[in-house]
């Protein structure tokens, strides 16, 4: 007995030192057993479209997150991209660009709404349900393209057909989403209409090819199928916030209401007209006369001088989680200074040109474009005997509106001593503010006043200091 008790000690032992060696794994009891993400493929396609309803509820009821989804939409589209064609002969990209134009003005199915517009939608679904779906349409009278966008949940997330990979066996089907034997995406099972629409249609949904869907998506995990909203995290944090401060709302109106206790202290007072509390008011300027032997007491009120920071820190919090600065999502910009300004909104760029360049411009914006291409090379409305043999001439680079200086006049001067330095071009600043250099250049050479004396001028502007520019 002895024997057996020392081996159960000693594996216990084995257990705590290489097993639990690490809090993390648990063995402490400070982890819930809940607290992992077992299977995240599974559990991100079982909490994605719940998760994008909640956001949305709050989206539309809650302000901060109302807020954090509006800054983030407007930054990463603004009023639409720019596009600059590849190709080095001028006739063909000037065809493309009045082509593009045409399609930009025009895109949607529905008619009358500009590309900026509709990449609007797309950046509010990206927002809200982690994923946008674009179907390119092709009108075959005009050989126009056209876009329509589609709800996440018109993509059948409930069809799911497993492959056992042998011979003639159906494809692999994952929420909607047909794969091909070598895990490639070949086909997207979309409903007719929006399943929540007004008299939706109740057909299934049908195959439409790869080709023809732009799916616009953020994965987060190797193999991941479909996206989930990046609010997620902080949406548990703004329902409290809802209740925080709804809670503190309904205190401060109480506390507001003014009431008093009139007590009897010896129990002597009899009852009168004076001394009955159905009788007693207590209004502005008024004066109580009590008997003899009872005294006034108030409710007590509790202490709430430290909830502002508590919900300020709530919401920075949440503000944190979405990417969005907090001076920028909460309007408070009390305490920014230039410094603290400029580093909040860099970090805030590099986040958006990530999901441009990521996910707008790679999974949208290419597709359209090499779709407008071909449209116009297979109408013959576009002669390109190049466009097989070169088909990398044929591409486009978008530019985005550019950011608003915080302070213009020490932005200018940081790019004219850069340029003049040579460690950045015109090119390059141009095209931080979504233009292209070609159309800057062309617009000062149309332009008279734009001769030796500005430029000397705004040399001389550059090389002055802080206080010269201040007095001049």
């Amino acid at each position: 007995m002895n024997m057996l008790t020392r081996t159960r000690t000693a594996l216990r032992a084995f257990r705590r030192a290489f097993t639990g060696g690490y809090d993390i794994v648990g063995n402490s009891g400070r982890w819930p057993g809940a607290y992992t993400l077992n299977a995240p493929i599974s559990q991100q396609l079982a909490a994605g479209r719940l998760a994008s309803r909640r956001v949305a509820h709050q989206t539309e009821n809650n302000s901060l997150i109302s807020s954090i989804v509006q800054h983030m939409t407007t930054a990463l589209i603004a009023d639409g991209p720019t596009a600059r064609a590849a190709h080095p002969d001028p006739e063909i990209a000037a065809h493309l660009h009045r082509a593009w134009n045409a399609f930009y003005s025009d895109c949607s199915i529905e008619g009358r709404q500009s590309l900026g517009g509709y990449l609007s939608r797309v950046a509010r679904g990206l927002m809200i349900d982690g994923e946008s779906f674009s179907k390119l349409i092709t009108d075959p009278q005009t050989m126009r393209l056209k876009l329509q966008l589609l709800t996440a949940d018109q993509i059948d997330s409930s069809r799911t057909v497993p492959s056992l990979g042998l011979t003639g066996d159906a494809p692999m089907i994952i929420a909607g989403v047909e794969f091909a034997d070598d895990g490639g995406i070949v086909a997207y099972w979309v409903f007719k209409s929006p399943p929540d629409a007004p008299w939706a249609s109740v057909e299934p949904a049908v195959r439409v090819d790869a080709m023809d869907i732009c799916h616009v998506v953020e994965h987060r995990f190797p193999g991941s199928v479909r996206g989930v909203s990046p609010l997620t995290a902080v949406a548990p944090l703004a329902m409290e916030l809802d209740q925080a401060l709804d809670a503190a709302v309904v205190k401060m109106k109480v506390t507001a209401l003014m009431s008093m206790i009139v007590r009897d202290v010896d129990g002597n007072v009899p009852l009168d007209a004076a001394t009955d509390p159905a009788s007693l008011h207590l209004e502005p300027g008024a004066t109580l006369r009590l008997p003899p032997g009872t005294d006034v007491t108030f409710p007590p009120v509790a202490e709430m001088s430290t909830v502002a920071e508590v919900m300020t820190h709530i919401e920075r919090l949440i503000c944190a989680g979405s990417g969005v600065p907090y001076f920028l999502a909460a309007g408070d910009l009390a305490a920014v200074n230039f410094s603290a300004g400029k580093l909040g909104m860099a970090s805030f760029q590099r986040r958006v040109r990530a999901i441009q360049q990521n996910h707008i411009v790679a999974q949208l914006l290419n597709p359209i474009w090499d779709r407008l291409v071909l449209l116009e090379v297979l109408s013959g409305r576009l002669h390109a005997p190049d466009y097989e043999s070169n088909p990398e001439r044929y591409t486009a680079s978008f530019l985005f509106p550019g950011w608003p200086a915080i302070d213009e006049l020490k932005t200018a001067k940081a790019n004219t001593l850069a340029v003049a330095a040579k460690l950045r071009s015109r090119a390059d600043i141009i095209a931080e503010q979504g233009r292209d250099i070609a159309d800057v250049d062309a617009e000062i050479a149309a332009d008279p006043y734009a001769d030796d004396d500005l430029s000397s001028s705004a040399t001389n502007i550059t090389n002055q200091t802080e206080t010269e520019t201040q007095n001049a």
